[in-house]
C-alpha cells in the first residue's frame, strides 16, 4: 500500500505591528495576510477552553477592544512578551467600559477614543497594501513625519497627508512641540491650553491678519480645496500655538511675570506678557490690539479668557505650578470636531465646506488640543 506522507503544517505568517499602531489595524492586515475574514482569525487566536465571546464587527469600529484573557492569548499568538506587545501596540491595554474581565477571552470592535492618523506611507513600506490600512496614534507631536514633510491625516482607506514643502512654518513649529513635550511634564496640557488662547484670537475675526490668510492659500494650493474648507484646520494656527505654548511653559518666563506681577501689580505683568507674545507670534500689532481689547471687554468676558485666567492663577500661586494653572474653562476650549469650527471662521454654509474639506480628508487628523488623558485611555 502506498504510504501517504503527512500534510505539512501551516506556515505561521508574521505581521509584525508598526510602532503605535491600532490593534484592529494590526489584526485586519494579519488576516488579510491569512486570507481569512478578520472574525475567523480574531475568534481561532482567543479560542480556548471558554467560548469566545466578541461584540461587535470591524465595521463597527477600527480599534479592537480585549479584555486580560484575550490579551494573552493574544501574546501567544504572536510569541511575543505581552508586555512587548503592548509597546507596540498601545490600544492593547486599555480597556472598556463594556467589555467584561474576567475569565472568558472578550473582544469589542469600536470606535477609537483617540485620534489615530494613516501613517507615512513611506515609512511604513510594504506594509501599506490596498485594503490593508496602517493607523497609529500620533501620540502628543507625532502627527508630522518630519522625514518626508507630511501632515498626516484620518483616512482608513489610503494614506492622506499635507505635504509642507510649502509650509516650512509647519516644521519649524513641530520641532519647537517636539521638543516641548519631551522636557515638560505637562506638555500636552500646555500645548492645550495654547491652542485655546489662539483660537480666543480666530473667532475674533481680526481684520488686519496676513498671516493666516496667506497660510490658508498655500494649504488650499497644496490640497486643491475651497479657501473656506481649509480655514477651520488646525494646520493654519499651529505654528502660533507652539509659539504661546513654549512661552507659557518657560520657568523663566513664568517666574519674570509673577515678579513683575509683585513689584508693578498685574496690568504690567499683563502688558509684558502680551508684548512678549505678540514678538513671538510674528504680529507687531498684536500686543496693542489685546491689550485694548481687555481694556473694553465685559467682566465676564475676561473670567473666561483663557490667556487672563492663567496669568491670575500663575501670578496667585506661591511659585511652584498649581493643579489648575493648565486647565481650560470649557467655554474657552477649541472645537475638536472641524464641522463645529466652521460657523466661527467663516460665512459659507457648514455643510458645503465640511463635504468639501471631507473630500480632500481635511475633517479627519489629529488636533493639537490633547485629550486630558494621556495615550489611548479606556473608553466610557
Amino acid at each position: 500500500m502506498p504510504v501517504h506522507s503527512p500534510a505539512p503544517a501551516p506556515t505561521l505568517v508574521r505581521i509584525p505591528p508598526v510602532a503605535q499602531e491600532l490593534t484592529g489595524s494590526w489584526i485586519r492586515r494579519t488576516a488579510a495576510a491569512y486570507g481569512l475574514p478578520v472574525q475567523d482569525l480574531l475568534r481561532g487566536i482567543l479560542c480556548g477552553p471558554h467560548r469566545v465571546q466578541v461584540t461587535g464587527t470591524p465595521g463597527t469600529g477600527r480599534e479592537l477592544f480585549l479584555n486580560a484573557p484575550a490579551r494573552r492569548a493574544l501574546a501567544r499568538f504572536t510569541d511575543l512578551p505581552l508586555s512587548r506587545l503592548t509597546g507596540l501596540l498601545p490600544g492593547l491595554a486599555a480597556t472598556h467600559g463594556q467589555l467584561v474581565d474576567d475569565e472568558v477571552p472578550r473582544a469589542m470592535w469600536s470606535v477609537s477614543c483617540e485620534a489615530w492618523v494613516g501613517a507615512c506611507l513611506r515609512c511604513t513600506g510594504r506594509a501599506w497594501r490596498p485594503e490593508q490600512p496602517v493607523l497609529v496614534y500620533p501620540g502628543a507631536a507625532g502627527q508630522v513625519c518630519r522625514r518626508h514633510r507630511r501632515w498626516l491625516l484620518a483616512h482608513a482607506g489610503k494614506p492622506a497627508g499635507i505635504p509642507l514643502q510649502t509650509l516650512p512654518e509647519i516644521l519649524a513649529a513641530h520641532r519647537h512641540h517636539v521638543t516641548l513635550v519631551r522636557t515638560h511634564p505637562r506638555g500636552e496640557d500646555v500645548v492645550a491650553l495654547a491652542a485655546a488662547v489662539v483660537w480666543s484670537w480666530q473667532v475674533q475675526g481680526w481684520r488686519s491678519e496676513t498671516v493666516w490668510q496667506d497660510r490658508v492659500r498655500r494649504l488650499a494650493a497644496v490640497t486643491g480645496s475651497m479657501l473656506t474648507a481649509v480655514v477651520p484646520h488646525a494646520l493654519v494656527s499651529y505654528p502660533e500655538t507652539i509659539a504661546v505654548a513654549r512661552l507659557l511653559g518657560a520657568p523663566r518666563w513664568q517666574q519674570r511675570l509673577r515678579e513683575t506681577a509683585s513689584a508693578e501689580g498685574a496690568g504690567s505683568a499683563t502688558e509684558l506678557l502680551l508684548r512678549e507674545i505678540s514678538r513671538r507670534a510674528g504680529r507687531p500689532w498684536l500686543a496693542d490690539w489685546l491689550i485694548a481689547y481687555a481694556r473694553t471687554r465685559p467682566r465676564t468676558a475676561a473670567q473666561t479668557d483663557p490667556l487672563h485666567r492663567w496669568l491670575r492663577r500663575l501670578t496667585t500661586t506661591d511659585g511652584a505650578e498649581s493643579d489648575g494653572l493648565w486647565t481650560v474653562h470649557r467655554t474657552a476650549v477649541r472645537p475638536t470636531k472641524y464641522s463645529d469650527r466652521v460657523g466661527f471662521l467663516t460665512d459659507r454654509r457648514p455643510r458645503s465646506i465640511c463635504e468639501e474639506a471631507g473630500a480632500a480628508f481635511l475633517t479627519g487628523g489629529w488636533e493639537p488640543v490633547p485629550s486630558p488623558r494621556p495615550g489611548p485611555a479606556p473608553c466610557p
